[in-house]
């Protein structure tokens, strides 16, 4: 009956489960079937949907990932282009970048998620499911383009290869998932990425066990083993510090009395907290391996050092063999020594010519240079009026969208923006003194009548204004004095709303 039982879960339970998890395949298949036969008449019909699919897709995670960088179109066409002549020898043609467009609408399903639909059979209906490979975002006047989890787990899935590090996939992997909130996909992957620490640590033991019972054999598994894994724990750790650097973001932005922190991203912060200290042990275990393997190789050395060199052993050879020319090798090195030294005079004159350290030549410096020396305070200036520039920049550019805005959301937005390391960067809380110090800025005004050190920098930032986003824009302030925004447990600002007027 128990198997009975187990059988018809697995049919009926889990089918949803499997079903999701079968969708990031179904883009790849789906690419593959497209017939480029008709497409110029046949002049690109040599041109492999499935290889192109992955190789766009392992572009987008090598932009995206590891240098963290958003994938324009441009870039994009200039892989394209290379890919079509490096690996079909397709000659150049002024019908490539319709081709190459063509191909990036249908990767990217010209906007729309791939669907696909199967059966539930607890629910007795039919489900549709969805998934993208390539997002696309507005952003600094033009569009970006990321890949999704679902695509980055799909590329993974497909190969696992010794020359890269699988901790460090897995951490791309956790990156996505995070960045897409879902928190329970970011603990399976975290859990998956302390199973392959385990595993580093149990191939670890097995090395250390080899170097008891055969050194060279032990010290050729090492160097493997340190070519396979331990050459990845910079990346591995660096992507380690980012991922938590998302969660403490996750745990601020929705923690709160009002939006407690949920369940999955405590749970999430304490699996990668975990899963760091776990792999922070292996280094420290590889590290100490290392200097074990290094002593014991040594004391093999010397033990065959000695067997080699044995001088009763040579002399014994000698007797056995009844010939005393095998002790030549011991003492013909004794019998051509140079201990007769000369001198040869010609180094004397040598020395008689060498320059005394008072006749070296000086560097001369010609007369009317002065030196431009850069003093300490003006450093000090010129990285205040940098971040003033900045942050005013920052200020107009968010106010410019809006009618209204409190200091609240302000903080919050420029948190987001410089990270939550400008609390702590006396600038910012200079900048927000200045900007108190008056009820009203009239930017036309500013523009041409600076009076205050922060309108002389909201003037250097309109003079650089070449497209005069911010002509004709005042600024209102309304201080609330009985709101307070807490930065800590002893520190506070009380808010003020911002008006924009004119534009």
């Amino acid at each position: 009956m128990s198997t009975e039982h187990i059988l018809i879960h697995e049919i009926l339970s889990e089918h949803r489960d499997r079903m999701e998890n079968l969708k990031k395949y179904y883009p790849f298949f789906k690419l593959q079937e497209l017939s480029l036969n008709a497409f110029k008449d046949g002049r690109y019909e040599s041109v492999d949907m499935g290889y192109v699919t992955m190789a766009v897709l392992r572009f987008f995670i090598e932009e995206n990932n590891f240098k963290d960088m958003d994938v324009t179109y441009e870039s994009y066409e200039k892989f394209m282009t290379e890919l079509l002549q490096r690996d079909f020898d397709l000659p150049k043609s002024p019908d490539d970048k319709e081709f190459i467009q063509y191909l990036f609408d249908k990767i990217c399903n010209e906007g729309r998620p791939f669907y696909y639909t199967y059966y539930d059979p607890e629910k007795k209906e039919k489900h549709r499911g969805r998934v993208r490979l390539i997002e696309s975002h507005y952003q600094d006047g033009g569009i970006g383009y990321r890949i999704t989890s679902e695509a980055v787990e799909f590329y993974l899935d497909t190969k696992e290869t010794k020359d890269e590090s699988k901790i460090s996939i897995q951490q791309l992997l956790l990156e996505k998932m995070i960045r897409s909130r879902n928190y329970q996909g970011g603990v399976d992957v975290i859990r998956r990425i302390n199973g392959e620490v385990r595993r580093l640590m149990s191939r670890k033991d097995e090395i250390v066990a080899l170097l008891g019972r055969n050194i060279f054999e032990g010290v050729e598994a090492l160097e493997e083993f340190s070519q396979t894994g331990l050459k990845w724990f910079d990346e591995e750790q660096r992507l380690f510090d980012s991922n938590l650097e998302l969660v403490r973001k996750a745990l601020k932005t929705t923690g709160g009395e009002e939006t407690p922190v949920p369940e999955e991203i405590y749970l999430l912060n304490q699996e990668l907290k975990n899963s760091m200290e776990q792999h922070r042990q292996l280094l420290a275990a590889c590290t100490r391996l290392q200097v074990q393997a290094d002593d014991m190789l040594a004391a093999a050395k010397r033990s065959r050092f000695r067997q080699a060199m044995d001088f009763r052993d040579l002399l014994g050879r000698s007797i056995r063999k009844d010939d005393i020319r095998t002790l030549e090798a011991m003492v013909a090195p004794l019998f051509s020594l140079n201990i007769k030294k000369t001198f040869s005079m010609e180094r004397l004159d040598e020395m008689l010519q060498y320059p005394l350290e008072d006749n070296e030549k000086k560097e001369s410096v010609s007369p009317g240079v002065l030196q431009d020396y850069e003093y300490e305070d003006e450093k000090e200036e010129q990285r205040i009026q940098y971040n003033m520039e900045l942050l005013v920049k920052a200020f107009f550019d968010i106010l410019s969208g809006r009618r209204k805005l409190t200091l609240k959301e302000l903080h919050h937005l420029l948190v987001m923006r410089f990270t939550d390391n400008i609390e702590r960067n006396g600038d910012y809380f200079a900048f927000l003194t200045h900007l108190s110090q008056k009820d009203e800025y009239d930017l036309d005004m500013v523009k041409d009548h600076p009076d205050t050190f922060l309108e002389d920098r909201m003037a250097a930032v309109l003079r650089k204004d070449k497209k005069k986003d911010y002509e004709g824009m005042r600024i209102l302030l309304h201080f609330l004095p009985e709101e307070k925004i807490h930065l800590g447990e002893h520190t506070y600002m009380t808010n003020i709303e911002f008006e924009r007027r004119g534009m």
